[in-house]
Order: structure tokens, then C-alpha cells, then sequence
């Protein structure tokens, strides 16, 4: 950032007598008042008496003027203070300095309303002020006038940028618009609810754009397809990131008789080949958990990434973590991802959400509050589930500046 040059004239601080100064004397009385008269007689000024407003409309009045004294009647009706207003818009578009002569400080905020000017180019005075007093006040403004104009200059340009920043600030918020609904158009539309299941989710990103994403999809006439995947990190990158996986993401396979369903296992080692394909930094991973349920007998299969574990929410309050080995996505290709099978009883739920829901409940406590919720909620149908934590969620003391996306899928057996 660089300052306006400094004019020559304002190098010495102390020159305001070495130069005359051209000052105009706005008073629309019949007679100048003594104070005001003796400054005719002060070397090196020109003093010019404008007697009246609509003089300053002449272009050749305020040519060179440096400063306006300005000296108004004691009481003002609506027209004079519009006339004094256009005045001072005049004056101040020149760019000349202004001595307000008046004991009525309400003019001072009439002077910010109608000015786009820096208000230390005006300063008050009483009426009464001593001659002397206000000579000494013209040599200070004619002598830091300068720097006054500098910062005009500098304010100008300060302006100009932060004019440039609020529409680049605009169109990026316009972006992140529409990256929030191309990522919208990839989640589920309409869960394949039927008479035996039932599902219900929960999706919070922390931002515009989140690293989480989920899906819940019919595999064929038997079998239902759910997973979640959060990307460390969340915004535009994550984001990014998360519809690669849903993509790469291969659960069913076409054959010559037909079809193949991939195993959760399978299908998690390919996502996990093309994501280590992509020759991602250290700190870039993927962490995920796909599952396929059967519709009719509710037998379920499941496999992790580096995710946490599910947990099993049984009728009577009781909350169980399916636990089974599983490695980051994207780390390393020659990983295996075991698969852990069990049968989803009625009555019961089963549960997959990513990290940014314990967070969500603190930092160091996060889990033993969600669990101990979620067994007080655990006769609640999963819909309403969802929305006792979401309601939760919203009494944290970091709700509106959340830390992480926040996902959730419960699957509920009838």
C-alpha cells in the first residue's frame, strides 16, 4: 500500500507565513464583524468577503481558495441550514478547509451528513474569538492542510479497494453458492423407506461447501446401499473430494449373466486403489463406511475406513459399538477392509455418523455425551432421533461456528 506524494509545500510545518493564503470569508450580515474585519489588515493573506451563499455558486469565487471562514446567524430556519449545507458541499468539493464560526455544535453533524470530506477540515470556533486566535487558527489549518489532503488521497484509495474487495467477495460467495447445490444434487433425494426399514439422516456442513457426504440407494429388488465419507478438513477442496468418492465408489458390478454385487469389503479396497491412485499429500485422506442391508431379513454387512465405529442403539437404551478394523482411505494401496456381518433385530437401530458429531458435543467429552443421548433417546423413532440431535446440537456453545461437517444416518428395523 502507498501513501499519496507529499507536497512540497509540506515539508516545513512552520510555513504558513512565508507564503500568502488565499482565505474567503463567508458572513451574510450588512456589516463584517471587528475580529473578522482585522484579518484585512494581516500580511501575507488575501481575505475576500463573500456576503452571501448563493455567491459561492460563482466558479471564480472559490478559485485558489485555501480556507472558508464561515461565520452564520445565531438562529437558522429549515431554508438557511439547506443553504449553508449546499455551501459547505461547495466549499469542501474544492477541497479548501473550513473554520466554522458558531456556538451551535449540532452543525457538526450536518457537516458529516452532507461531506464525504475528512470532519478535521472543519473546525469550530465561537463568533466571539479574538482576531489573534483565529490568525493562530488559520496558520495551523493552512499549515497541516496538506496532510489532510494526503489523507483524503489515501481514504479515496482505500475506498476504491475495499470497493474491488466487496465484489470479488460477492462473486466468491456467489461461487460457494453453487458449489453447495452441485454438492446438494449428489445426496439422496428420497430414502428407499419400506415396510421393514426405515432411515433418516442428518447433514450439517460447517461451511458452504462440507467434507462429508453420504447416500442411501436401492442395490437391487433385496438390497439396500448405504455409506458415509468424510474428507479431513471441509470447504471447497473437501468438497471436491467427496464427489471423486462418490463416484469412485463401484458397488455393483456388470456381468454377462447380469450383475454382481460387490461386497462392502471389495467395494471399499477399489475406492481405496483410485483415491491412492491420485498421489494425494500426507495430509490428504479419506476416511468412510459402506454397508448393504437386506430388506427382507435385515442382515447387514458393513465395512470402515479409518471411520467411526457404528454403533447398535437397542430398544431398552442399550448402545453397542460395532467395532472392526479398517485403514485410512488413500494412505496405502495394499490394505485389506474386513467386513463385519450381524443381523439388525427388530425394534433395533443401527447408527453411522463421522467425527464432526461427537465434536459437535465437545472436544474432550464429545462421545460419552453423544452415547449418553442417544440411550435417552434410543424409543424414539429414527426421524425423531435425528431431530432431537440436531435440537442439541443448536444449544452448543459452538453451534454457530461448528468445527467440522456434521453427518449422520440412523437405519431403523420395523
Amino acid at each position: 500500500m502507498v501513501l499519496p506524494p507529499v507536497p512540497k509545500d509540506a515539508q516545513n510545518a512552520d510555513n504558513s507565513q512565508n507564503r500568502p493564503a488565499n482565505v474567503k470569508i463567508i458572513c451574510p450580515f450588512e456589516n463584517l464583524p471587528n475580529n473578522l474585519a482585522n484579518l484585512f489588515n494581516r500580511s501575507g493573506i488575501k481575505c475576500t468577503w463573500v456576503k452571501n451563499y448563493t455567491g459561492l455558486n460563482n466558479k471564480d469565487t472559490l478559485a485558489a481558495c485555501e480556507l472558508a471562514i464561515i461565520c452564520p446567524p445565531n438562529t437558522m430556519n429549515v431554508e438557511h441550514r439547506r443553504a449553508l449545507g449546499k455551501a459547505l458541499r461547495i466549499i469542501q468539493q474544492k477541497g479548501a478547509a473550513i473554520l466554522l464560526l458558531s456556538d451551535d455544535r449540532s452543525l457538526a453533524n450536518f457537516i458529516v451528513m452532507e461531506s464525504d470530506k475528512l470532519s478535521s477540515h472543519i473546525q469550530f470556533a465561537s463568533p466571539d474569538t479574538s482576531s489573534d486566535e483565529i490568525w493562530g487558527r488559520i496558520c495551523s489549518i493552512l499549515d497541516y492542510s496538506p496532510v489532510f489532503n494526503r489523507l483524503d488521497q489515501y481514504l479515496n484509495q482505500l475506498e476504491q479497494w475495499a470497493f474491488s474487495l466487496n465484489r470479488r467477495f460477492e462473486e466468491l460467495h456467489q461461487e460457494l453458492r453453487l458449489a453447495w447445490r452441485v454438492q446438494q444434487d449428489f445426496l439422496p433425494r428420497k430414502l428407499p423407506n419400506n415396510s421393514n426399514l426405515t432411515f433418516s439422516a442428518l447433514y450439517r456442513p460447517a461451511t458452504w461447501v462440507s467434507g462429508d457426504i453420504y447416500d442411501i440407494f436401492t442395490l437391487d429388488e433385496d438390497h439396500i446401499g448405504f455409506y458415509i465419507a468424510d474428507v479431513v478438513g471441509h470447504g471447497v477442496a473437501a468438497g471436491l473430494m467427496t464427489l471423486f468418492a462418490k463416484r469412485a465408489l463401484v458397488t455393483k458390478e456388470i456381468t454377462r449373466d447380469g450383475y454382481r454385487l460387490l461386497s462392502p469389503s471389495e467395494a471399499m479396497g477399489n475406492l481405496n486403489t483410485e483415491l491412492c491412485s491420485l498421489e494425494l499429500p500426507e495430509h490428504q485422506f479419506i476416511t468412510a463406511c459402506y454397508g448393504i442391508i437386506n430388506r427382507h431379513t435385515r442382515q447387514t454387512t458393513f465395512a470402515r475406513g479409518g471411520h467411526p465405529h457404528p454403533v447398535l442403539i437397542t430398544p431398552n437404551g442399550q448402545i453397542t459399538q460395532l467395532t472392526i478394523d479398517g485403514a485410512l482411505l488413500g494412505v496405502m494401496p495394499e490394505v485389506t477392509f474386513p467386513v463385519y456381518d450381524f443381523q439388525l433385530e427388530a425394534g433395533s437401530k443401527l447408527m453411522v455418523f463421522t467425527d464432526g458429531l461427537e465434536q459437535a458435543f465437545g472436544e474432550e467429552h464429545g462421545e460419552e455425551i453423544l452415547f449418553r443421548e442417544l440411550s435417552r433417546l434410543a424409543s424414539l423413532p429414527a426421524d425423531r432421533i435425528i431431530d432431537s440431535l440436531s435440537g442439541l446440537i443448536d444449544c452448543q456453545q459452538s453451534s454457530l461456528h461448528p468445527q467440522d461437517d456434521i453427518t449422520a444416518i440412523i437405519v431403523e428395523a420395523a
